[in-house]
């Protein structure tokens, strides 16, 4: 039997099945956005999402315990790390950004980190706490696109 590594053991809170931990395997990109991007490049799939196809990114990343977006839509383009929800309980990592108290999104108020006039700059500069972002999405949950 093939066990699985918990990363974060209460992360999500799905309904009445309780709270569901972040794996390790729930890192990095997904295999639908791999498919999507026709290759398993991380810097292929990145520019594919953030470049051709203007998404929208919300990921959070486990080394700072951090939701950060990528707001691909704002003029000049914005990379923030998502404000904590002042109420949080401690008891659901999800639930931990935010001041709505909603859960993060990618539109969710935030610390702006960086900014960007071009898509193709994003790949090549940013970096979060000196770790360039390929490296930081290949240790984030990466939450949502749009």
């Amino acid at each position: 039997m093939n066990k699985k590594n918990v990363i974060i053991q209460n992360f999500f809170n799905v309904g009445v099945d309780g709270d569901i931990a972040l794996y390790e395997e729930d890192l990095g990109w997904n295999e639908s956005i791999i498919r999507d991007a026709q290759s398993d490049d991380p810097e292929t799939i990145f520019r594919y999402i953030v470049e051709i196809v203007g998404l929208n990114i919300l990921f959070y990343w486990t080394g700072d315990r951090n939701f950060y977006t990528i707001e691909t839509e704002r003029s000049p383009i914005e990379v923030r790390r998502i404000y904590d929800n002042p109420q949080w309980d401690g008891k659901r990592e999800y639930m931990k950004a935010d001041i709505n108290g909603n859960g993060p999104h990618t539109c969710s108020a935030g610390q702006v980190l960086a900014t960007f006039e071009e898509p193709t700059q994003i790949w090549n500069k940013l970096t979060i706490n000196g770790v360039s972002i390929g490296d930081v999405l290949s240790r984030s949950a990466i939450l949502d696109l749009d």
